[in-house]
């Protein structure tokens, strides 16, 4: 049937159903094959460049947990290498007398810091009154050690008004200690 459909054109319409054909095949290549593969090319594109900001973010993310594992060691390595009976509040009367300060504290009350799960903070509430700049310098330089964990976290100072030569600080003490077995982070 076709074939005798075909006899009976001629060689102009033949042309013109040879065109009509190869215009179909190549819509049809072009709709199932070529738009298809560059659509998938696209998206293929986009998803590397997705997962590579994402690779980036996670590369960044990786270095910054280096770097504070690498704090933690260093920490766990310090409460480790410190003596088993080690308290801030022993510590601070220690350094207070190296001061000459002892006499010029009128409290000192432990508070609750943070914790993790391998670390807890220590916090200490101390208050100095009637001492000199140049006692409270020594006394900040005597307290203040990297080495063994102990910083000055809060220190107000005021001048007192009854003896302008003196003047009163409070200060927040915090040191880390081995959290308790058992215990959770926050």
């Amino acid at each position: 049937m076709i074939r005798e459909y075909w006899t009976k054109l001629d060689t102009r319409q033949r042309y013109l159903m040879i065109a009509c054909a190869a215009v179909v095949i190549f819509t049809l290549l072009l709709k199932f094959a070529v738009f298809p593969l560059w659509d998938s090319r696209a998206k293929m594109k986009k998803s590397i460049t997705s997962n590579s900001k994402k690779l980036d973010e996670l590369v960044k993310i990786d270095a910054e947990l280096a770097v504070q594992n690498a704090k933690m060691s260093r920490i766990k390595n310090t409460l480790g290498s410190r003596r088993s009976n080690f308290t801030l509040f022993s510590y601070l009367e220690k350094k207070a007398n190296l001061a000459n300060v002892r006499g010029s504290i009128t409290h000192m009350n432990s508070m609750q810091g943070g914790k993790s799960t391998s670390v807890e903070e220590t916090l200490t509430d101390l208050k100095l009154e009637k001492i000199t700049i140049k006692q409270l310098a020594d006394f900040i330089y005597q307290i203040e050690s990297p080495d063994e964990l102990i910083r000055i976290k809060r220190l107000t100072v005021e001048k007192m008004k009854e003896s302008p030569d003196y003047v009163s600080a409070q200060f927040i003490i915090a040191s880390y200690a081995p959290a308790p077995q058992g215990s959770g982070g926050q």
